[in-house]
C-alpha cells in the first residue's frame, strides 16, 4: 500500500506523522542558513519564500523553545554535523508550508 500525505501549516499534524511514519520532506527559506553556526533558528527567514528542500527527522519539545530537528544536504561540516534546529509553532522559514511524505 502506498500512502502519500501533504500537510500545510499544520505543525501539530506534522509531529504526529513524523512519529508514526518517519521523516517529512519540507521546502523552506534557507537563504540565511548558510551562516548557521548553531542554536535554534527563530527568525531571519520568511514563510513567504521557499528555496531549499530538507528532511524533518525529529523534534524536541522538552526545552524552553521547542524545535524541529532538520537534516540538510550540505554535508556534515555544515551546521550541527549536517543538522539544523528550527523553532516549532511559528512556521519559521516556512517549514510547515510545503510538507510531504510517502509511506509504503
Amino acid at each position: 500500500m502506498l500512502l502519500l500525505i501533504f500537510l500545510s501549516g499544520q505543525e501539530e499534524a506534522m509531529m504526529g506523522q513524523l512519529v508514526q511514519n518517519g521523516p517529512l520532506a519540507v521546502i523552506v527559506d534557507a537563504v540565511s542558513w548558510q551562516d548557521y553556526l548553531g542554536g535554534i533558528i527563530q527568525h531571519h527567514c520568511t514563510s513567504q519564500w521557499s528555496n531549499h528542500a530538507v528532511l524533518v527527522v525529529g523534534y524536541d519539545t522538552t526545552g524552553e523553545i521547542p524545535y524541529w530537528i532538520v537534516q540538510n544536504s550540505w554535508g556534515t561540516s555544515w551546521g550541527n554535523e549536517g543538522y539544523v534546529y528550527v523553532k516549532i509553532g511559528s512556521n519559521v522559514c516556512g517549514i510547515a508550508e510545503s510538507v510531504a511524505a510517502v509511506f509504503l
